[in-house]
């Protein structure tokens, strides 16, 4: 008989819960996505850049 094998909970310095509404934020196509810290990193950087370029008036191509 084999044991389970222990998995170690990481511990996230930079992390946080997000709300339900924050979570419809995100949408994946009907693929399995597969969520690696470098997709939500991008991500989070997409999003960042439409709010920046929403603050000063600008489309999405002049803040890079």
């Amino acid at each position: 008989m084999t044991t389970m094998k222990r998995i170690h909970r990481p511990t996230l310095e930079s992390a946080r819960v997000l709300s339900a509404l924050e979570l419809n934020n995100y949408r994946f196509s009907g693929k399995h996505t597969v969520l690696t810290p470098e997709l939500l990193e991008k991500m989070a950087a997409s999003a960042q850049r439409k709010k920046v370029a929403s603050a000063v008036g600008n489309d999405n191509d002049t803040v890079r």
